[in-house]
């Protein structure tokens, strides 16, 4: 069989077919090459699948360490498609200075998820809010009047009185020699931030059903750190394939239920008349002075509430359980830890939060355990608001930035080659945190305009928590055992794959 074309030329169908298939194999190369001229604008990145982009790269259940994997061979800046979604990953200080300081306003923004609109009420929060005038005033009011030198202080009472019946709880369990510490550390931070912030601890009856406060806040984390295929591919967001959106909205009303129940009873004063104002109290008043800019709603009190209660309890708790661990499985450091307890607090009393300012090393330690296990090992995304240009790199509007705050906590040009090591003396001189704080080199908390306003408690409650546990006790790991390391990303934190384990022994004569 033949054909004639216009120009009177006669071809067989193999020949019509062979000439086509060049043709369109021309205009793909065509194509590329043009499409590649523009992405050399964009950093390097590895080669992407039809419609799923790098999704398949982000799958496994360590995306830090597949990232920092990645970033050995494109580079400390690379670009990643996730979907639809041009993504950004930083994986050293230098570069992550570039986009939190350098070009800080133009990322200063949040992408929006499902995740975010269901547990957020559509935006109103801190954490995940996008960047503009509501979003500075509300943290403005945070800063000011809720994580304020001044109001952490008014607390120190509660963090003692806590820290004291952590402490107790441990003693009391004597008939069960191996300690919990996951579990111990998560009732003390959980306990921390329900008084502080709600001016009372609240139970599993306080829920719908019954649900457990702490199996809700591990949800939360797990549904917010969630791969959603929809929020990659927008045309599958609606199917819901993953029966995630069902998930957000079961958690919200939880939530919400537990929410409207706590700002109900300080609106109609139930709490004690001489009780320290807590943050829920706070937020109300702040709710009931109208500004020209900005309104603080309802949603905007419920949502800060959960910033706060999520954030301060699963991220703490984790910290604490990785400084313990590290303490447990390096003798000579719990050596120098009780060493100073004994030199600064004595063994006649339990160390108090005014103690902490002289526990030099100890101070150390935990900035140690932040640099090698920050709570979020990647920072919350963040997205641009407008075309820029950054290290010569054309970045379009609507770009996602990842921070690879666990790979920088690690790189060996800051760190030096024992960078993976534990090791707290590298903050022992004076200066030296603030030099990487400056440097971009230490940033568990973020940085920027999106850097986490709780740094300050945070730090205080991991600190005074873990020199309780440490003057309190000798530690060593059941049956003389090996400490297991090995992690587990939950979607936002890097707790321990393991719960830790380990056989207290009381130290203090005054609580034998």
């Amino acid at each position: 069989m033949t054909m004639v074309n216009e120009l009177g030329f006669e071809w067989s169908v193999p020949e019509c077919l062979y000439f086509y298939t060049k043709l369109v194999t021309a205009l793909l190369l065509a194509w590329s090459f043009l499409h590649g001229r523009k992405r050399r604008l964009l950093p390097p990145g590895p080669f992407q699948l039809p419609i799923l982009g790098n999704l398949h790269l982000l799958l496994g259940g360590l995306p830090h360490r597949a990232l920092a994997a990645l970033s050995l061979k494109y580079g400390p800046l690379m670009s990643l498609r996730l979907g639809s979604t041009l993504t950004l990953v930083v994986s050293t200080p230098e570069v992550a200075k570039e986009f939190l300081k350098t070009h800080d306003r133009l990322f200063a923004s949040r992408p929006p998820t499902a995740a975010a609109e269901y547990m957020t009420y559509n935006y109103s929060d801190i954490a995940l809010a996008p960047y503009g005038p509501s979003w500075r005033h509300l943290r403005k009011v945070c800063v000011l009047q809720l994580l304020s030198s001044r109001q952490i202080e008014h607390f120190r009472s509660i963090r003692e009185e806590e820290t004291s019946a952590m402490i107790r709880s441990l003693i009391n369990i004597s008939d069960h020699p191996v300690s919990n510490i996951t579990k111990t550390a998560s009732e003390l931070t959980n306990a921390l931030i329900c008084r502080m912030a709600f001016g009372r601890k609240y139970s599993d009856q306080d829920l719908i059903g019954g649900e457990g406060i702490d199996s809700m806040i591990k949800e939360s984390f797990l549904l917010a750190g969630s791969f959603n295929i929809g929020d990659y591919i927008p045309f599958l967001a609606r199917m819901d394939l993953q029966g995630l959106n069902r998930r957000f909205k079961n958690i919200q009303k939880t939530y919400d239920y537990l929410l409207e129940k706590i700002i109900n009873e300080h609106a109609s004063h139930k709490n004690k008349p001489n009780a320290i104002p807590d943050l829920v109290d706070v937020l109300l008043a702040a709710s009931a002075v109208e500004t020209m800019e900005f309104k603080i709603t309802r949603e905007n009190i419920k949502a800060v509430i959960n910033d706060i209660f999520l954030a301060g309890t699963d991220t703490a708790s984790t910290t604490i359980e990785w400084a313990m661990s590290e303490v447990i499985r390096n003798p000579p450091v719990l050596k120098k830890l009780q060493d100073e307890m004994g030199r600064v607090v004595g063994v006649g009393r339990m160390v108090r939060e005014s103690d902490l300012p002289s526990l030099v090393y100890l101070q150390a330690v935990v900035k140690e355990t932040f640099r090698l296990h920050p709570p979020a090992p990647l920072a919350i995304p963040h997205i641009s608001v407008e075309d820029c240009t950054v290290l010569g790199y054309e970045i379009p509007r609507g770009t996602c930035l990842l921070i690879n705050v666990w790979a920088i906590g690690r790189n060996p040009k800051s760190w030096g080659e024992d960078a993976e090591s534990f090791r707290p003396e590298r903050f022992m001189e004076d200066g030296f945190l603030e030099s990487k704080v400056e440097k971009f080199e230490w940033i568990p908390f973020g940085a920027g305009r999106r850097g986490c306003p709780g740094q300050q408690l945070g730090m205080l409650v991991v600190e005074f928590a873990v020199a309780q546990l440490v003057h309190c006790f000798n530690w060593r790991l059941p049956n003389g055992q090996e400490l297991d390391m090995t992690e587990k990303y939950n979607g936002i934190t890097l707790p321990r794959d393991h719960e830790l384990l380990a056989v207290p022994t009381l130290r203090l004569p005054i609580l034998i």
